[in-house]
């Protein structure tokens, strides 16, 4: 089949502009790549030589992709060195020898090589800053790793701590109930609290006349009571309960009581009823029995001496019928 004619020379494809961004090495490879291919002989179906060869055509003749044949002569690939070694023996036997090539095979393969080295020089730059980077995110990781270890050792230590302290905090409400302060002894049990509030006066023999300084007491115990409640210390309002018991007269007693029921205290009220009738001689409760009867709190005077009567070692009572408190 003869070839058609054309005004552009032959080969025209091979003439392809390069990349600035092609290093030299490739740069000298691609246009060594297109010199060569201008000497392949490509011939029709009927044997006869084409003058006007396209790329597809070329690139069949050679075993090779268009589209790889393209990178290659763009310095966009390296082309592997079989494929060099492929393309220089055909170009070599269409020429007639390598003579005819301008270049030897030993010198493409070398060129090959550099332009190869060049491109492996920038991943090697990539590989390195990415095997640094490996090497941060692991160190990263491991530190992490070892700080979820730390925190969870510290959280198992803070368990096995809570679960300490709940055992102690019960044992010590049971000792409690066993043993009260008052069994300590009035001046322990009055240390035992000291640091929470501050007791006003010691115990004084006999009753007195009511005065500015006993209100003034009571309001002092009944505030700190209150405190105690509302910040959930119910262990240190008892034992404030108990040794105010034990250090304020029957008169205090009894104005203390009258004030926690007008300020709604009840609660405290009957439990400070029961302490004082429980651990309190029956000389004290008769005389806080008619200081509370004198203010009217009449349901607390009969508490009061209910609690005396239940003492382990308290007297019976008489039959007939009681006198009335005045």
């Amino acid at each position: 089949m003869a070839a058609r004619s054309s005004s552009r020379p032959p080969f025209a494809w091979t003439k392809k502009d390069l990349h600035e961004s092609v290093l030299p090495d490739k740069r000298r490879l691609a246009v060594t790549l297109q010199k060569i291919c201008r000497h392949l002989v490509i011939k029709s179906a009927d044997g006869a030589p084409v003058t006007h060869p396209t790329q597809a055509q070329a690139a069949k003749h050679m075993n090779i992709g268009e589209t790889s044949l393209t990178r290659y002569l763009t310095g966009q690939y390296v082309p592997p060195a079989q494929v060099t070694a492929s393309l220089f023996d055909t170009a070599c036997l269409d020429a007639g020898g390598e003579q005819n090539l301008g270049i030897t095979k030993v010198e493409l393969l070398e060129l090959r090589a550099r332009a190869e080295q060049e491109r492996c020089g920038n991943c090697a730059r990539n590989r390195e800053e990415a095997r640094a980077a490996g090497l941060r995110l692991r160190a990263s990781r491991e530190t992490q790793e070892r700080l979820e270890r730390t925190a969870e050792e510290q959280g198992e230590r803070l368990r096995v701590l809570r679960q300490r302290a709940a055992v102690l905090e019960q044992e010590a409400q049971q000792a409690r109930a066993i043993q009260p302060c008052a069994e300590a002894g009035p001046r322990q049990g009055w240390q035992a609290v000291q640091t929470a509030t501050p007791l006003p006066v010691s115990r004084r023999q006999g009753d007195r006349q009511q005065s500015g300084n006993d209100v003034a007491a009571a309001q002092v115990i009944a505030r700190r009571a209150e405190e105690l409640l509302r910040s959930g210390r119910p262990d240190g309002t008892l034992a404030l309960l108990r040794n105010t018991a034990e250090a304020y007269t029957a008169t205090e007693i009894a104005l203390l009581v009258a004030l926690l029921r007008t300020n709604g205290q009840n609660q405290l009220a009957g439990n400070l009823v029961h302490i004082y009738g429980r651990d309190r001689s029956d000389r004290d409760v008769v005389r806080a029995a008619l200081k509370l009867h004198e203010q009217d709190v009449v349901a607390d005077a009969e508490a009061l001496l209910r609690a005396a009567a239940a003492r382990p070692g308290s007297a019976p009572s008489h039959p007939g019928r009681p006198r009335p408190l005045k």
